[in-house]
């Protein structure tokens, strides 16, 4: 399950997940992307910091690092305080960096995250 934030100012986006983070999760994720091609790009936050349970296959995670960034020049931040899924991200960042593509940047907290960008959460 996650939740978007948008600061249209700062043209960033605030993806939150929480709970069980799925396959579906992407998927729905890559669904609202696809409608906001050609339009302006933005930087990317993915908050894992309330996930609770992984339910993501190795191959899945490694595929996605093969697909193209959507935000070629932005930022994405991924902020992981779970030594779990602080793996699959180092995969997934290797996988991208194999393909010469900029890997995303690992944050251990939300506030990490904001201040990197120079965003607060009352902005979202």
């Amino acid at each position: 399950m996650f939740d978007i934030g948008v600061c249209e100012a700062k043209q960033v986006v605030l993806i939150r997940f929480s709970g069980e983070l799925t396959e579906s999760d992407f998927t729905g994720l890559d669904r609202m992307a696809g409608g906001a091609r050609g339009k302006a790009e933005f930087d990317c936050i993915f908050d894992f910091t309330a996930v609770e349970r992984l339910d993501l296959a190795t191959e899945f995670v490694s595929k996605r690092g093969e697909l193209p960034q959507a935000f070629k020049d932005r930022e994405r931040i991924y902020v992981v305080p779970q030594d779990d899924l602080k793996l699959l991200v180092r995969l997934y960042a290797a996988d991208r960096q194999s393909k010469g593509w900029r890997p995303p940047t690992v944050a251990e907290t939300l506030e990490e995250a904001l201040q990197r960008l120079q965003v607060t959460r009352a902005d979202f």
